[in-house]
Order: structure tokens, then C-alpha cells, then sequence
């Protein structure tokens, strides 16, 4: 599984040559693929397609790898018009299934009122074209499935028109399909999906099916409802923490607080003398207390007064953690990007920037349930990596792979947290050991202090510019530990991409620039926090532009401009937020403006927060906020992802860090790791740019931008440099 995640997560992507689609028979599909896609016994035209990635227009730094990873879609269609699609990507508030259903219904043109959608089940023919494995991050869902999902829907079009064609005797050309008929344009002739379900299904699929062009699209680029709003109004949406099953029982969990450390005495007695309190039972790390409820188990769980021994942190505490980061500095790093050094005169301009580890706080907390016979793993898990839950469930288990199955339920959040799942783990063994369905469920405080963290990070700049205050050379060293080593038990001496990404490959012109990356294994779980290691460089880098654009004494959008092509994807955004956010209009007294511009996950963010002093407590009024996306899919679930991601990086910007003292984490709850308040959330007003290009990420690029833009802002307020997050005045 290591050289699996190694493999896809780390490779370097890049476009596939060409759209090709082999299709599978029904006839000769697996019945356990069929069992486990859900679709056995339903009745109806089921279809099965084996789509190498086909990227051809993923965005330069996100494409789809050159070796062509198997995905395969499925779809019914029923005898009373409905069609059913099972949804490949993890739901975690994001619309991702919305997005793809309406990707679906435009290229088959179905009416999109009559498509039903699932989450499937774990199985390669889920995998995520740009992963290689069932996982959803990196704001991939939409970017990933794009072509997969036009190409199933036009396959199933083709073969729709030449059934009805054959019954109608007429002419394929002239046949169109729209809102669940084929239509013969010329008779005026029209016959439902449905009816074409016997002889559809007797037809080879076409090889290569002709896609539509965009001016046919009837849905995409429109704001429609999402697929998910009945369910979650009327509560019937079934997240991790509303799973029962018969005769289940609830368990709860403590884990050492220093990160590594073993359970060493606990009162087993006291624990199980509350009524309903059935086992108590040792983890890895930690122990559990099962019991009918999880109240009961709770109040067990308190009483069992468990204590724990030793650590791979013991010692640790945040400040020697930062003085760690900051001596990481005079290391020599592991070079990204060389550059040569400037004969020329220059002058000097140097800096050191600090962030800090983040938790994710997710609305509903770790939870997950499994039910393990002799024949047979089943687990319900919010998770965004099928293929981890699977894998750990059969190792833990013993049981064959194809003896797992996994039902992954709606996410109460994920922000890259829930590609983890060592939650699943503990219900497992649970499971195992009570040899009946158990349902995990970890209170906020386990949440917050055993955490895969956003890595703390210190970057150095040597910077050195013209007479002008443009650069001439830029060094730049970044400290940080790997999330990719914690999630592939890589090396201590592993480093990955994401803890240098955006410090050199965005779209500034700047010719002579240098990076090298210093990896500090700390021992302290790290991992995919929203907008991974864009959501630290983005404060970096657009941070380090303020200041050289101040000391040059020029306008920010000016001095950006300067370093950027006119016709650049990047200038568009800066163009669209200068005049949307009427940056040359003077600020009224008291109101400080700043800037910020990031690429990341193929879509480029632009940001201009306007912010305040009050009672020397920063107050931030407005951001105004632009994103080339590429071609949006739905725009009101775009504006919504960036909005969220506003909220979730002010959040972090004003307040969000996770302390350590005696190598445990300090925070527990809302109380002392608060969320930004409703009254604290300034109007957020998002622009999209009319774009052609291929779908870019959503979910993630709102993040980065947020705290250089603010740091900026207060920067005007109060004549500081913040160069180190959360900040404070």
C-alpha cells in the first residue's frame, strides 16, 4: 500500500495523449463489481466504461499522469425513466456530486430531475484518474472526472439514438436526445429513455463517441440545485455519525497525548460499573470503552481514568519546536530550483516568515463503524480515501480484499483530514473484538489533539532588486516536515512537493529564482490541511511581493503587474479584482486595504480584504475575491467553495494554532481553538472570470490568498510587517 500511495500521490503529472474508451460488455462485467457497485438486481440498461484518464486540458501543473489509470463509471437506467449514477469522489459539502451529476445529465441529455446519485462502493473501477487509487482531495473531483463522465454520458447518448433510430426506422443523424428523449428533429417523432432500455442494451457501444460542443450545454454553467439539498433538509442524508445497525454497540476512545505513547494504567473497575458500559478495551495507542450508548460509554471513559507512558514527543514544546524550524534555516536544503547569483548592483532585502500547525476541525468528528465476521469486513466511514479504509480493514481483519466492503456515507467536512483513517482502524479492532457492529465515535477533544496537523513552516527570503525594486535574484528556503511521509510512513528524510508548492511555480516573472527545502521530522502526525502546503507559501510569497512592492513605493497591483504577462492567467484575475473591488478609490479613514494573488490546483485566486481596528481588535469588512476556474460547472457551488474557504482561512489567519507543551497538544475544544464567529465573517463578494479553459480546483484556492491579503490590510493600519501567522496586532 506504501509504494501505492508513493506512486500516486507524489508522481508528477501530466497530460494524457489522447481520449480513448474501451468498453466493457455487460454481459462479461464481474457479478462482484455488480454487487458491489450496487446496481445487481435493479433491473435495467446497466453500463460499464473503462476510461483511461483523459485529461487532455488539465491545467499545466494538475494533469492527469501519462500512464492510463482504469476508471470506470456506472449507470442505470430504470424502466420508469429514472437514472441512477454512482458517484466516484467523497461528499463533504463541496458539490462535487452535483457537479458530476450535471456533467452526466448535459452530455447524455437526460433531465437532470430524474437522476438519482450514490456514493459507490470501494473498487479500482472508482480510482481517481489523477491519484491511481479511490481517494478525493486536491481539489481533483471535478478536474479528475470532467472527460470520464462527458465521455460515459456520450457513449450512453450514441447508443440511446441508434435504438431509437432502429424503432422509429429513421435516420440516426437526425436524432438528438434532450430532457430523457431521443427526438427525430425532422418527424417531430420522440420516444423516452425507457422505452429504449431492450434494444439499447442489445447494441455495441461506440468507440469513440462524438462529445457535445459547449453551446449545447443545458445545465453546466448554470446554478443548479444541488442533488443532496432534499435529503439534508428532510434529514434522511445518512453521515457517518446517523449509521445504526442491529444490535450495534458505541464505543469512544482516549489516545496518549504525547504523540507515540502507550497506555500504562487505567481503573477498569470504575469504568465498568456505569450501567450500559459492556468492554473495556486496549488500542495501539490508546483505549476504548464500549457501551450501548455514547453517553455511557463517555462517563465510563471518564471514570476509567486512564494514564499513559512515554512518547515520540516527550519534551516537545512549541517554542522549541520554532526554534527547531528557525535553525532549519542555516541547513543546506534539498534544491528545488537553482539560480545564479546577480554581479550587478542590487540591494538586499531579506526575511524570515512563520506559520504555525493547524487542526482541521471538521464539523463532525472522527467517527466510523464496521461490522467484521468470519467472511466478511463492512465498514460506514465519512472518508475521502476508500482505498486506505479498505486496505486497513482486510489487513486488520485478515480477510481477502474482495471480502471488504466500504460504504462511505456523507462527510460532516473532510479539508483533507479524512484521507487518513485511522479511525477505521479502532472501529475495526473493536469490532473484531466484541464480534458485533461497533460504531466508533470520538468526542472533539480527541479531534483537536490527535489531529494529521497542517505542518508548521519557517521560509527564509534572500532577496536582491534593482534600483527600481524589482527583482534581480530570489532565494527562498522553506522548513517543514512532509505530510506524504505521514501518510505513506515515507522516510525521515522524505521530502514531497507539497511542502515547497507555490513558492516557485506561479506566474511571476522572476527569471533568477532559487528554492531549497529543509525537512524537520518532528514526530508530530502532520498532513493534507485545506489547500495543503499552498495555504503556508501563499502568506509567504504574497507577503514577501507586499513588502518589495511598499519599499519600491509602488502600488501592489502595479508592482504585481510588472512581474506578470499581460495575456497570463494571472494578470486576468488581478485585472477583474482591481476594478471589482475599486481598489483606486482612496479608503475611507480608519480602513486598511491589502492585496494577495495565488495559483494553486489549477485556478488562479485573487483577494483584496478591507479590514479595521477595533478596540485594537482587527475587523475585517469586506473581501472581495475573483477565481479563473476555467469552465465552471455550477457557479453557485463555486461561489459557495469560495466563500467557505475565506471563512476557513481567516479563521486561521486571526486565530488558528495548535501549541504543544510536553509534547502534547494543548487545545481541546471551541473554547481555546475558536472558529471565526458569524458576527466576525465580513461580506464576502466572488467574481468569476468567464473562462474556456479546462475545470479547474474550487474547494481549495479561496484558502491561500486570505491572510497575505490581510496581513496587508492591517500592515496599513498599524505601519507593522506581519510575518507570521495567526496575526496580531
Amino acid at each position: 500500500m506504501q509504494d501505492l500511495m508513493k506512486k500516486s500521490m507524489n508522481s508528477s503529472l501530466s497530460s494524457a495523449n489522447a481520449l480513448q474508451v474501451e468498453v466493457l460488455e455487460p454481459q462479461n462485467m464481474a457479478r462482484r463489481d455488480l454487487f458491489k457497485a450496487g446496481l445487481l438486481g435493479l433491473g435495467g440498461l446497466v453500463l460499464g466504461f473503462s476510461l483511461p484518464s483523459a485529461q487532455k486540458a488539465y491545467a499545466k501543473t494538475e494533469s492527469v499522469a501519462q500512464k492510463s489509470y482504469p476508471v470506470k463509471a456506472w449507470l442505470q437506467l430504470d424502466h420508469q425513466g429514472g437514472l441512477n449514477l454512482v458517484i466516484p469522489v467523497s461528499e463533504m459539502g463541496q458539490g462535487s456530486q452535483t457537479a458530476i451529476a450535471m456533467i452526466l445529465a448535459d452530455e447524455l441529455g437526460a433531465d437532470y430531475d430524474n437522476i438519482s446519485v450514490q456514493s459507490a462502493l470501494n473498487s479500482s473501477i472508482y480510482n481517481n484518474p489523477a491519484f491511481g487509487m479511490q481517494l478525493t482531495g486536491g481539489s481533483t473531483a471535478v478536474r479528475a472526472w470532467w472527460q470520464p463522465m462527458r465521455v460515459v454520458g456520450a457513449t450512453l447518448r450514441e447508443m440511446l439514438v441508434m435504438a431509437a433510430a432502429q424503432q422509429l426506422k429513421v435516420d440516426a443523424s437526425g436524432c438528438k436526445t434532450m430532457a430523457g428523449k431521443v427526438i427525430h428533429s425532422a418527424s417531430g417523432q420522440e420516444v423516452a429513455f425507457e422505452q429504449l432500455i431492450d434494444i439499447a442494451s442489445k447494441l455495441v457501444p461506440p468507440v469513440k463517441p462524438m462529445l457535445k460542443d459547449a453551446s449545447e450545454y443545458r445545465y453546466i454553467g448554470k446554478p443548479m440545485p444541488r442533488v443532496d439539498t432534499a435529503a439534508k433538509t428532510d434529514g434522511s442524508a445518512v453521515f457517518g455519525m446517523d449509521v445504526v445497525l442491529d444490535d450495534m454497540l458505541i464505543a469512544t476512545v482516549a489516545q496518549s497525548p504525547v504523540f507515540g505513547g502507550e497506555i500504562d494504567s487505567y481503573d477498569e473497575a470504575a469504568a465498568k460499573s456505569v450501567k450500559g458500559v459492556k468492554a473495556v478495551v486496549e488500542l495501539n495507542n490508546g483505549i476504548a470503552v464500549v457501551a450501548d450508548s455514547y453517553w455511557q460509554a463517555k462517563k465510563g471513559l471518564d471514570k476509567l481514568k486512564p494514564v499513559f507512558k512515554g512518547g515520540n514527543t516527550s519534551g516537545l514544546n512549541t517554542q522549541s519546536i520554532e526554534q527547531r524550524l528557525q535553525k532549519g534555516l542555516k541547513k543546506t536544503g534539498v534544491e528545488v530550483k537553482k539560480s545564479q547569483s546577480v554581479s550587478v548592483f542590487a540591494e538586499q532585502h531579506q526575511a524570515v516568515y512563520q506559520a504555525p500547525y493547524l487542526a482541521h476541525t471538521t464539523m463532525e468528528p472522527m467517527n466510523a463503524t464496521a461490522h467484521v465476521t468470519d467472511s466478511r469486513c463492512e465498514v460506514w466511514a465519512p472518508t475521502q480515501n476508500q482505498a486506505m479504509t479498505a486496505k486497513i480493514a482486510a489487513d486488520i481483519s485478515l480477510l481477502q480484499p474482495d471480502q471488504v466492503v466500504v460504504h462511505t456515507t456523507y462527510l460532516g467536512g473532510g479539508f483533507g483530514r479524512r484521507a487518513f483513517v485511522d479511525y477505521v482502524a479502532q472501529a475495526v479492532h473493536l469490532s473484531m473484538e466484541m464480534e458485533r457492529p461497533v460504531k466508533v465515535i470520538w468526542s472533539r477533544e480527541e479531534d483537536i489533539q490527535h489531529d494529521f496537523y497542517r505542518p508548521a513552516a519557517v521560509c527564509g527570503f534572500d532577496i536582491k532588486t534593482d534600483k527600481k525594486g524589482m527583482p534581480l535574484e530570489w532565494q527562498v528556503k522553506v522548513v517543514s516536515d512532509s505530510p506524504m511521509a505521514s501518510f505513506t510512513n515515507g522516510s525521515s528524510t522524505m521530502i514531497d512537493n507539497s511542502m515547497s508548492e507555490g513558492l516557485a511555480d506561479q506566474e511571476y516573472q522572476i527569471g533568477n529564482l532559487g528554492l531549497s527545502v529543509v525537512r524537520e521530522d518532528m514526530k508530530i502526525p502532520v498532513g493534507f490541511w485545506r489547500s495543503v502546503g499552498h495555504s503556508y507559501s501563499g502568506f509567504f510569497m504574497e507577503g514577501m511581493l507586499n513588502e518589495l512592492a511598499l519599499k519600491a513605493k509602488q502600488d501592489p497591483f502595479d508592482y504585481r503587474r510588472a512581474l506578470l504577462k499581460p495575456d497570463s492567467r494571472t494578470a486576468g484575475v488581478l485585472n477583474h479584482l482591481e476594478r471589482l473591488s475599486n481598489w483606486r478609490v482612496k479608503a475611507p479613514e480608519g480602513v486598511g486595504k491589502g492585496v494577495a494573488l495565488v495559483e494553486s490546483f489549477g485556478s488562479f485566486a485573487g483577494q483584496v480584504v478591507e479590514a479595521r481596528l477595533v478596540n485594537n481588535q482587527i475587523k475585517v469588512d469586506k473581501v472581495y475575491c475573483v477565481i479563473d476556474c476555467g469552465l465552471v460547472v455550477n457557479p453557485e457551488i463555486v461561489k459557495r467553495q469560495i466563500s467557505s474557504a475565506v471563512i476557513y482561512g481567516l479563521t486561521a489567519a486571526l486565530k488558528g494554532k495548535v501549541h504543544l507543551e510536553g509534547g502534547a497538544v494543548v487545545e481541546t475544544n471551541f473554547d481555546n481553538y475558536p472558529m471565526l464567529t458569524m458576527q466576525e465573517t465580513p461580506d464576502i463578494i466572488v467574481e468569476i472570470v468567464d473562462s474556456h479553459n479546462a475545470p479547474g480546483g474550487y474547494g481549495e484556492p479561496g484558502v491561500p490568498p486570505i491572510a497575505p491579503a490581510l496581513a496587508a490590510a492591517v500592515s496599513q493600519l498599524t505601519g507593522k510587517t506581519y510575518r507570521e501567522l495567526p496575526i496580531k496586532v
